[in-house]
């Protein structure tokens, strides 16, 4: 991930644009970033003049992030995701978990959903950027059919899935669809299938999904 950031590849220009587009990430605002890794979308966030947060549960990745953008002013902390006890109530005003949710069991994420609004202000949002289980890509990992699994892609959900836990746990949404690919010629098939009944499951390539905090 580090150097597909850096480098700017395909596949982390499609993740940032979509993040870009559900966090919009402003001046002045405070940003939770969840599951940061080695701080790709803390530091992207950032570039916007947001005052942002990452966090991760890998002290490895925390020391990466670190050594990284140790020049810059963005936070990183070691941190599990569903015990966001060193914040306070209302402390942020945007999260993001990008590329986070498929490696957390229910109870994990169930967690993470009822800490997170908790720190967030009031009308505060939560953007969730993650791998469709339906998506060809996946099935054909999921099977260990020409493309190896990932064994951390624990607990894929489909969006509705996702919209349920979250609307549970007290956000109202206010945005969700699929993106394509970034593989070109593909894209573009992804793009003329995934709203198709039944057979579009196979083109969904990533989840997007915004909630709103309710008050």
């Amino acid at each position: 991930m580090e150097t597909s950031y850096l480098s700017r590849s395909a596949w982390s220009r499609l993740r940032l644009k979509q993040v870009k587009r559900m966090v919009d990430p402003k001046p002045g605002d405070r940003i939770l970033d969840m599951g940061c890794g080695m701080g790709s979308i803390t530091h992207f966030c950032s570039t916007f003049g947001a005052e942002v947060t990452g966090i991760d549960a890998s002290p490895l990745a925390i020391e990466k992030a670190k050594n990284l953008f140790k020049d810059l002013s963005i936070k990183i902390f070691v941190c599990d995701v569903s015990d966001l006890g060193g914040f306070m109530d209302g402390s942020f005003d945007k999260a993001v978990a990008a590329d986070l949710v498929e490696h957390l069991p229910d109870g994990v994420f169930s967690g993470m959903l009822r800490e997170v609004r908790r720190v967030l202000k009031s009308k505060g949002t939560l953007s969730i950027y993650t791998p469709c289980p339906s998506h060809i890509i996946e099935r054909l990992k999921k099977r260990n059919l020409f493309i190896p699994p990932n064994p951390t892609h624990t607990d894929l959900r489909k969006l509705g899935e996702i919209q349920r836990m979250m609307e549970k746990n007290g956000f109202e949404i206010n945005l969700a669809y699929y993106t394509t690919g970034f593989i070109p010629v593909m894209n573009w098939i992804e793009y003329l299938m995934k709203p198709l009944p039944v057979i579009g499951d196979f083109f969904r390539y990533r989840i997007c999904i915004r909630g709103i905090k309710n008050s």
